[in-house]
């Protein structure tokens, strides 16, 4: 109606103005030129309204091309809870949780748009941001998407390039990824780059992984695989008869208030009286949703475990269209029983547990901490759970540890009756802190190593058997297995460790560093730039191993050496880039070998055969060579 208005008008004023200019009535010009505003208000309006309408379409379209979120079953979403619950609702607000999965809003992406190009495999993927969204043109990813599934029956049309937004993201403490919108209903396709925060800038996405480098790119895509744990009760919901489309539902779309609290609806339907939820309140119970706190440890940590774990999905199990029924307070066993190697049949795939567990079946990758913890005594005997040393809302974002949860006093709000002499280390030193010993750094990921969640004592014997680092070798990096193994055997009575030539007189660091696989170098690489292995073991001596690293096969285990080297005296700004040019890697580690020479290597804080550096500063060479030479070069990658 408003176009036929603003037509009228303008017509109006045009129609009379020239009689009313001659007759020189002042009163008529200003008819007129009101007249004229009119119009041309009604004009800015008619534009105004077009483009509101215009951006409207663009939002609807944007918001049919993501995982939707509101679905059946109770979920009410996280802005219902922040009204009674403030200051839990600011804790979450501000954790990693929240902003795992997030839409693609300038708020949430931390990538650089603006006009970047990068090129990958031989194909350009172009970057831009127009205004409030983020673009990206690339080979088209729907086609790339057939190509990769079939790869004996390539697509019938030829591939084209595309513009497409970026929907959601994923993670928001050390690193970025990115999906873009499929044409199979909300389907959301992998982005092959990463942005790193550490390092400002953008990265192959395979290059963020422990993988082998000449392992395929994977098919990734979110609603398959990333929606179990990074977002709250999501259900795939493919087509039936097009498992390529999907309607995705989502009760949240990061980890949100009921992803551990359990669907809420009914909760705040009934405390909309006041009555209610006062007396609720001075009761401290409320059987109209969960309060993990309020669980048997078991169950509590559960909650938990329904994501930091790795589980089996039933044969027969209809999540990808409901999504997974366990909901907080339940039994996860009997939904998506955690998968126990040392449990399980032997028929198993091996390669399912060689990418995530170590040989005894400890799990050795990041994000799955339940299943250390169902493997540890204190679960299993105690009361021990996640809640006994991590909280949600008393916390701070990294790590999430309760107050003074990062002290023994983790341990000995149970075990009273351990002694300061208990670790034969100096009283307030690393060493004496528990967790240094009992839950070493022995898990991958995330670009580093993260300790084990299964609490458990240092042992040669279980290095020997499964090639996991021990506690002792892992701080004191100059010391030698038969060292670490007398010491065992003097405090706690261990049986003494058979050993090769080279374990008795080698540093475990300098063997796990040249011949170890690439779990164990990357391990290595960190513990070299971990400060309470420095002041255990010195630094000036390290160099030639983390120049030797730099040269890895594998990016992610350069990058973790790069970060260790940097770390140290001089070497603040050594440049490196992990994913550059192979031919130039030599050069680099040539670069800080003799950086190393001219500083270092003329005030050495150790030396001497178990490192294979001699007091003058002198690598021994033949040794050096030969280790490395029966390097593991086995094929790995790590699934986090």
């Amino acid at each position: 109606m408003s176009l036929e208005w603003l037509l009228f008008f303008a017509l109006l004023a045009f129609g009379v103005f020239p009689f009313l200019i001659r007759a020189g009535n002042v009163g008529g010009k200003v008819v007129v030129g009101i007249l004229c505003l009119a119009a041309g208000g009604l004009f800015a309006a008619t534009k105004w309204s077009a483009w509101r309408e215009r951006k409207g379409f663009e939002r609807a379209q944007f918001y049919a091309s993501v995982p939707r979120e509101g679905r059946p079953g109770g979920y009410v979403s996280s802005d219902k809870c922040q009204s009674c619950h403030p200051d839990h609702y600011s804790s979450w607000h501000r954790s990693y949780h929240r902003t795992m999965t997030q839409y693609a809003t300038p708020e949430a992406v931390k990538g650089k748009f603006e006009g970047q190009t990068l090129e990958l495999e031989g194909q350009s993927y172009r970057f831009e941001r127009r205004g409030d969204e983020f673009w990206v043109e690339l080979l088209d990813p729907d086609w790339r998407l057939e190509y990769l599934a079939n790869p004996g029956k390539p697509p019938a049309t030829a591939p084209s390039r595309v513009w497409r937004r970026v929907g959601i993201t994923t993670g928001s403490h050390h690193m970025q990824a990115y999906w873009v919108a499929s044409k199979g209903g909300n389907l959301q396709l992998n982005l092959p780059f990463s942005y790193l925060f550490e390092d400002q800038r953008w990265v192959p996405r395979n290059d963020t992984f422990l993988m082998d480098p000449k392992h395929p790119a994977p098919v990734q895509l979110w609603n398959a695989n990333c929606i179990q744990c990074h977002s709250t009760a999501g259900q795939p919901k493919p087509e039936p008869k097009d498992h390529a489309k999907l309607h995705t539902q989502l009760g949240e779309i990061g980890i949100a208030c009921e992803a551990c609290h359990g669907p809420a609806e009914k909760h705040v339907e009934l405390n909309l009286n006041p009555a209610r939820r006062f007396a609720k309140h001075r009761e401290g119970k409320d059987s109209t949703i969960v309060n993990p706190a309020q669980l048997p440890h078991a169950a509590s940590s559960q909650v938990c475990g329904q994501c930091h774990s790795i589980k089996s999905v039933p044969s027969g199990s209809d999540w990808k269209y409901e999504g997974f029924k366990f909901r907080p307070g339940d039994d996860l066993e009997k939904f998506t029983p955690v998968i126990r190697p040392t449990k399980m049949p032997k028929a198993h795939d091996p390669k399912f547990i060689d990418e995530r567990y170590w040989p005894d079946g400890m799990v050795r990758v990041s994000g799955r901490e339940f299943n250390g913890l169902v493997e540890t005594p204190c679960f299993q005997k105690g009361t021990m759970s996640c809640l006994s040393c991590h909280s949600m809302h008393q916390s701070e974002p990294n790590d999430q540890l309760a107050k003074g949860m990062d002290s023994n006093a983790a341990c000995t709000q149970c075990h009273k009756e351990i002694k300061p002499e208990h670790t034969h280390h100096a009283v307030n030193s690393s060493g004496s802190l528990c967790y240094n010993c009992h839950m070493p750094h022995t898990t991958y990921g995330l670009m580093k190593a993260i300790r084990s969640h299964q609490v458990d004592s240092p042992s040669v014997q279980a290095t020997l058997k499964t090639g996991r680092p021990n506690a002792c070798n892992l701080c004191h990096l100059d010391k030698t297995l038969a060292w670490t193994s007398e010491k065992l055997t003097a405090w706690f009575g261990a049986k003494p460790a058979e050993l090769s030539q080279d374990e008795r007189t080698v540093s475990a660091a300098a063997l796990w560093a040249l011949r170890g696989d690439a779990g164990q170098r990357a391990l290595l690489a960190w513990h070299m730039g971990w400060q309470p292995a420095r002041q255990a073991s010195g630094e000036r001596w390290l160099v030639p191993y983390l120049a030797q690293l730099l040269e890895d096969p594998y990016s992610t285990v350069r990058y973790i050496a790069r970060r260790s080297l940097k770390s140290l005296p001089e070497f603040q700004d050594f440049t490196f880039d992990y994913v550059g040019r192979s031919e130039d890697r030599a050069r680099v580690r040539q670069s800080a070998q003799g950086k190393w020479e001219q500083t270092h290597a003329k005030n050495l804080d150790r030396h001497g055969p178990a490192i294979l550096i001699r007091a003058e500063g002198q690598v021994d060479l033949n040794a050096w060579e030969r280790l490395l030479q029966q390097r593991n070069n086995k094929s790995m990658y790590l699934q986090e």
